[in-house]
């Protein structure tokens, strides 16, 4: 503002100011409402059939500008449909009533901007919602109230009504490590059931799918996918989903390994197809939101050659079995440069940007 003007103009051009920033807000607002029941039709749920996408991790969130837009060019340089995204419920709000959705935002319009489908993983429990008996020190304790996780699930969906057409219900509750205490199939439904209510009431036009289910055994404190996919069957909470999820990962194995079959989650899941038939649930999808495997020289890792054999098996398997929805490949860049580590060693490229063996393979497909 020229401070040489007069006060009344000042005064004018403050009220005017205000206005403007009031008025925008307004309209921002409405923006978001008058679009809540639509969503976007490339990024459609039925628009995943067959395709490769991918599920970097948690760790997109906080990457560099730099690196998130060297990572999603991957992505998008081996034609890939979808990213899938952590919509952390404690990122986004770590103090009741406080939310913000920034993190979130960048990652969203990044993925957009590079011509992709952002997946939302609508997952994890800030401290304040979980429930104080399990003396939570993480954000994988179970929430309190299904209902309080199924309003910022709701929320979110309408914020990115715009992006987001697909959303996935929390991540791996098979497993305790993602549900402390102890997985629990019932208690997993209701949040399921709850979200799936929320979110189609916000946002009528957006698909809700159930968490992708891990590798596990039926030991007490995990619970097996196909165990998991039964009890949810069991309990009803097949009518809150849309499709459901699995990560059949069965490294050091390959995918179709015979010797592997009785263990091998991607052999459950043709079991869980069965299950799903018998309950009048032929026509829905089993997306797989989550597969790869390590290189590396740690225990259970296997070869840059492996690693593309499995992804080859995916695809193949998405052409054979009409029921299965997008590969979702875990993940774009290697966490980290230690060959021992198999957490460091998921990624198409190194930790260098060179590319491995299974990037060559989606390069040229």
């Amino acid at each position: 503002m020229n401070r040489s003007l007069a006060r009344r103009r000042n005064t004018t051009r403050s009220l005017l100011a205000c206005a403007c920033i009031i008025l925008a807000a307004l309209a921002s607002l409405v923006w978001v409402r008058s679009d809540a029941h639509s969503a976007p039709a490339s990024c459609a749920l039925s628009n995943g059939d067959h395709k490769v996408a991918t599920s970097p991790g948690a760790s997109l969130l906080a990457l560099s500008d730099a690196d998130l837009n060297r990572e999603l060019s991957v992505a998008r340089d081996l034609n890939m449909w979808a990213v899938r995204l952590d919509v952390d419920w404690s990122v986004v709000e770590p103090v009741r009533g406080q939310r913000n959705w920034a993190p979130i935002d960048r990652v969203v319009n990044a993925i957009v901007a590079h011509g992709m489908c952002p997946v939302g993983l609508a997952t994890y429990t800030p401290i304040w919602a979980a429930r104080p008996l399990d003396f939570p020190r993480n954000s994988h304790y179970r929430p309190a109230d299904p209902n309080v996780f199924a309003s910022f699930a709701a929320a979110a969906a309408q914020r990115y009504s715009q992006s987001i057409s697909v959303w996935e219900i929390w991540n791996e509750p098979n497993l305790a490590h993602y549900w402390l205490p102890r997985a629990n199939a019932t208690e997993y439904g209701r949040l399921l059931a709850a979200s799936y209510t929320a979110i189609k009431r916000a946002v009528p036009g957006a698909a809700v799918i159930s968490a992708g289910l891990a590798p596990g055994t039926d030991n007490g404190r995990d619970i097996a996918p196909l165990t998991f996919v039964r009890s949810l069957y069991q309990g009803g909470f097949n009518r809150s989903l849309d499709a459901l999820s699995v990560h059949p990962y069965t490294y050091p194995a390959l995918p179709n390994d015979p010797a592997a079959a009785a263990w091998s989650t991607a052999a459950r899941m043709w079991d869980m197809r069965d299950v799903m038939v018998a309950a009048g649930d032929g026509h829905k999808k089993i997306w797989m939101t989550e597969f790869g495997a390590p290189t590396g020289t740690g225990t259970n890792s296997v070869s840059e050659a492996v690693q593309a054999q499995s992804i080859q098996i995916a695809i193949g398997a998405q052409n054979d079995a009409p029921w299965l929805g997008p590969l979702f490949v875990y993940s774009l860049r290697d966490a980290g440069t230690d060959p021992n580590n198999l957490e460091h060693n998921f990624g198409l490229v190194r930790r260098d940007w060179s590319p491995k063996q299974v990037y060559t393979f989606l390069e040229s497909r």
